[in-house]
């Protein structure tokens, strides 16, 4: 049996996504930027998955479970259902091999990435007296789920205050917004061009001037009913009423896949609606891209409809790491990421008003280049990932000494 290094902790993290979303492409970014000679990464998710895929890239060890599997959210504030209650319930079967996990590699704290998991770890931790803190990654209320969790926890990291429990205490929960590596998060001209070129295949792309090119607005994220691509699609449509394409030529990007199979229904939706309204030409349906670094810097402004509280939007903070302005709904986080100097809150469910709001950004190229600057600059402020990596890495120290 390999003796573990005493100069170094074995973190345990934990999660159940099988997907890669915002959650997941954020504990990515941890495990890349921890501190390894401090910090030892084992990660417990769900074997052969997407996200298995990616943790093998890093140098942390992957710990295949029976993770219970992320919740087909349907409703806009009660997060989950009996059923999911259910499932979740029958994979009690996870506590033993959590718990033999622990003791095999020596782990010295439990990193839950998700309240699933929270649950189920936060009783192996109380077995083995080690130390659990769960990343709250959601704005919305799961009821005595949350309560029972909080007793179970030593410390939560909150990504926004709009994910703060207001039953628990201050001193249990901090705040470190997630974090990007605002130097690498760059893409070069070329790799802009290439994909402009890709996919933007009218005449416009191949303009001399810079100033005929069409404005490019669009939402990155999964394709689902709860992040709101419909009211875009109708919003597209308001600006053809307005006749905003006979001074300015807006094309929306949809980038994104579907995940379950109600997403899948909904992408045929968007596409059937697309046609309804006429708006084939102003929309590009890009599927999944990877790299959203690229993408981001090709997009001009970036939309966030959603129409359920987020807790902190990763597609937010990378429009500001790459200096771009946010057109999004103030519901959960976002209300907070976003500032009248980086960019406009809009109400949900409104396609008059992101309409507008793209139209009055979309004329405006001083105020496009103005809030682009001031995004970058509250990127650099908020969401430096060294600085809170570091915040992170206080936590674990504090718990675990």
């Amino acid at each position: 049996m390999k003796i573990p290094d005493p100069s170094k902790y074995n973190i345990l993290y934990l999660d159940s996504g099988s997907g890669i979303g915002g959650g997941q492409r954020s504990l990515l970014l941890l495990l890349q930027m921890l501190d390894k000679q401090r910090f030892t990464p084992f990660v417990g998710c769900l074997g052969g998955s997407p996200f298995a895929e990616e943790v093998a890239k890093t140098d942390a060890q992957i710990i295949p479970l029976s993770l219970p599997e992320a919740h087909n959210k349907t409703d806009k504030v009660k997060r989950f259902t009996f059923q999911d209650l259910f499932s979740d319930f029958r994979l009690l079967q996870v506590i033993p091999q959590l718990h033999r996990v622990v003791k095999q590699h020596s782990i010295r704290l439990i990193h839950a990435n998700s309240l699933a998991v929270a649950l189920l770890s936060g009783i192996v931790a109380r077995i083995n007296r080690i130390p659990i803190l769960m990343h709250k990654r959601y704005a919305t209320s799961y009821g005595i789920l949350d309560k029972i969790c909080e007793k179970l926890l030593h410390r939560v990291i909150l990504v926004s205050e709009a994910t703060r429990w207001d039953f628990a205490s201050d001193s249990k929960q901090i705040l470190i917004y997630n974090g990007a590596d605002l130097e690498a998060f760059q893409a070069s001209q070329t790799e802009v061009d290439n994909l402009r070129a890709e996919l933007i295949t009218d005449n416009e792309n191949k303009a001399d001037s810079e100033s005929t090119s069409p404005i490019l607005v669009g939402v990155v994220t999964r394709i689902t009913p709860e992040k709101g691509i419909h009211i875009l699609v109708r919003a597209m449509s308001e600006l053809r009423k307005s006749h905003l394409e006979r001074s300015v030529d807006v094309k929306l990007l949809i980038v994104g896949g579907p995940y379950f199979q109600k997403d899948h229904e909904y992408l045929e939706s968007l596409k059937q609606e697309v046609t309804e309204l006429g708006v084939e030409d102003s929309v590009i349906f890009t599927g999944f891209l990877p790299d959203t670094r690229v993408v981001t810097t090709l997009l001009d402004i970036i939309l966030v409809p959603s129409i359920i509280p987020e807790a902190c939007p990763r597609t937010i903070i990378e429009a500001m790491a790459v200096g771009r302005p946010v057109i999004a709904t103030p519901l959960g986080g976002s209300k907070e990421l976003v500032t009248p100097e980086t960019g406009i809150l809009v109400p949900p469910e409104d396609p008059k008003a992101f309409a507008s709001a793209i139209k009055t950004l979309s004329k405006d190229n001083n105020q496009l280049t103005v809030m682009g600057e001031s995004a970058r600059q509250r990127a650099e402020e908020l969401f430096n990932i060294q600085k809170n990596m570091a915040l992170t890495e206080s936590v674990y120290t504090e718990l675990l000494t």
